[in-house]
């Protein structure tokens, strides 16, 4: 009679918790997408079941975390993430014994290179460039939104230089400098992000120099040379 009576009243309390208890209907995240940047990048998914009234449930309600693809991201039964290799990748989110899902997307960028729009040019005296620019690349050779590089010269006094907004404003955005040649003479233009670089060659010419068709300074005729020779002597 006691142990019926106990399992009465546990029936009982467990079904008052039961009613008491929130009922999940949603699973939300404290961010829209996750972003991992470098190679061994590491995170953690912040996801709660909600309410019909759209408050959190605290206890009482498990998460499983599941991703088809490891190939960009690893994920954890608690949640942590970690990079892999450059990408995007969807992981699944359900709440435990009900069938309640919700998806949320995990964003990796390792920067591991800089292409630029020029290796070579040259500029004359005075003469102002503004359609260089420079753009971060991973691992695969991708295009990594939201890194812009700086620019440095390696002699002022040939080129300057000063970052300029992209006048393009298409969906790859770039890094874009404004060059003015200062000086007849070689120097170089760097593009940095980070420990990344990526140099340009830049030769800057005088107006009253002749070039030759490649665009290099002529060398004087053997004749010329014996004339300027002579005329040293002579003084």
């Amino acid at each position: 009679m006691k142990q019926l009576m106990f399992v009465v009243i546990s029936a009982a309390i467990m079904t008052v918790f039961a009613a008491c208890s929130p009922t999940p209907v949603a699973i939300k995240f404290d961010k829209d997408v996750y972003v991992l940047e470098g190679a061994d990048a590491k995170g953690k998914i912040v996801a709660f079941a909600v309410d019909a009234d759209g408050n959190p449930i605290k206890e009482g309600v498990d998460l499983t975390y599941f991703c088809a693809d490891r190939d960009v991201v690893k994920v954890s039964a608690d949640g942590s993430i970690e990079a892999v290799s450059s990408g995007e990748e969807t992981v699944e989110v359900e709440v435990v014994g009900v069938d309640i899902k919700a998806e949320i997307d995990i964003r990796v960028k390792i920067p591991s290179g800089i292409e630029v729009t020029h290796e070579k040019l040259s500029l004359w005296v005075g003469q102002v460039k503004k359609n260089v620019a420079a753009w971060v690349v991973s691992e695969k050779e991708a295009y990594i939104e939201g890194y812009t590089t700086e620019w440095t010269s390696n002699d002022p006094s040939i080129v300057s230089v000063k970052g300029i907004p992209d006048p393009v404003k298409g969906k790859m955005q770039r890094s874009y400098v404004e060059m003015k040649g200062l000086k007849s003479g070689d120097t170089t233009i760097t593009a940095s992000f980070g420990d990344l670089s990526k140099d340009i060659t830049v030769r800057v010419y005088r107006e009253d120099e002749e070039l030759d068709l490649s665009g290099r300074r002529k060398q004087p005729a053997d004749g010329e040379e014996k004339e300027e020779e002579e005329e040293e002597e002579e003084e």
